[in-house]
């Protein structure tokens, strides 16, 4: 029902869609690729790239091809894939390595409280304030950030801070104290990046890739922020993204929300008005680095990591396996004509 739900949504946008190519063209083109890839290309649809402005639908990953890559075990291996799906793992890990990323002061595993080397046994709405008062009486920090341990795509995150820590707890009393989650500090973003949009931390998503030869190498890479005073920025979760030129490590000019959320496409962002082109993104060389270093620590052969940008440096939020490669994609402009992409399908065949 929710996928029905979901489609029905997607079409009534591709029809109200003024940008779509004309039917003729969209026809031929959805014949090639079918005649190309041998199956119907409903990714020609998802991707957007039946609108005007893309004029090589053949290079994009069809959605066998897309499934295979990213769920083909050669890619995701069961020693690393723990260490990336479950963000209590994650944090430590990150923590014991040194490596830059927000303090874990706690978390919950349901209704126990770790934090400061005591465990809490919290079951009401009441006790719950009464704990993460004192978090932020005892840390010095004005805002924390809850996330779920196996959340993605920015469900289950939630901002509480000390100023209005009692409206903030009251929707999501229940869910805390039902389910399992980490308390991170907040990040103080980048001056440059809060000035395009300051109410989510925006993030930047380098893929990796460990190709055959042992050699890391970055596909995709793009930025995403959140708009409407969300605090999340994730695609997924309504915000938008726009691609970054490697060379350069700036923006490009469009941005685009993902398909489900309305898929407009836009060159600055809605709530600030900032122009995305050529913004030179603060420390992107070293964002690089830095996923390079975590993809030896964790060699997890195709990855997804999400970058902060603080005044200091670059700051791993978290790391996914079997990461939605779809934007990376559209950012790269099809990863049918990538380098990779033949050893990337080989791997899938075994």
């Amino acid at each position: 029902m929710v996928d029905l739900k979901r489609n029905s949504k997607r079409i009534k946008i591709f029809l109200g869609d003024k940008d779509r190519k004309s039917i003729s063209q969209m026809g031929k083109e959805v014949l090639s690729i079918w005649r190309i890839k041998k199956n119907f290309p409903i990714h020609y649809f998802g991707r957007l790239l039946y609108r005007k402005g893309v004029t090589n639908p053949e290079d994009f990953l069809d959605m066998k091809e897309y499934e295979d890559i990213i769920l083909c075990k050669k890619h995701n291996q069961e020693e690393f894939v723990p260490l990336l799906s479950n963000k209590l793992i994650f944090s430590n890990f990150c923590e014991r390595h040194s490596f830059p990323t927000p303090k874990m002061l706690g978390y919950n595993l349901k209704n126990e409280f770790f934090y400061n080397d005591e465990v809490l046994n919290i079951n009401d709405e009441k006790n719950l304030f009464l704990f993460f008062e004192k978090v932020f009486d005892t840390s010095a920090h004005e805002k924390l950030f809850i996330k779920s341990l196996n959340g993605y795509g920015g469900k289950d995150v939630h901002l509480l801070s000390k100023s209005n820590l009692k409206k903030q707890l009251e929707p999501i009393a229940k869910r805390l104290l039902s389910h399992y989650f980490i308390h991170q500090t907040a990040i103080d973003q980048h001056p440059a990046i809060n000035e395009i949009y300051p109410n989510s931390v925006n993030t930047l998503r380098l893929e990796t890739y460990i190709a055959n030869d042992g050699e890391i190498h970055i596909l995709g890479t793009f930025m995403r922020f959140g708009s409407g005073g969300k605090v999340v920025d994730n695609v997924s979760s309504g915000g938008f993204f726009v691609p970054i030129d490697q060379q350069k490590g700036t923006l490009k000019e469009k941005a685009t929300q993902g398909m489900i959320h309305g898929g407009k496409a836009f060159d600055q962002h809605p709530d600030t008005h900032f122009v995305f082109k050529d913004f030179e993104v603060p420390f992107f060389k070293e964002a690089c680095d830095l996923a390079r270093k975590l993809t030896q620590y964790i060699p997890n052969r195709l990855s997804g990591w999400d970058i902060a940008i603080t005044l200091d440096g670059p700051v791993v939020v978290e790391g996914n396996n079997t990461p939605g490669i779809t934007v990376g994609e559209v950012a790269y402009g099809g990863y049918v004509k990538h380098p990779l992409y033949k050893e990337l399908i080989a791997n899938t065949k075994y």
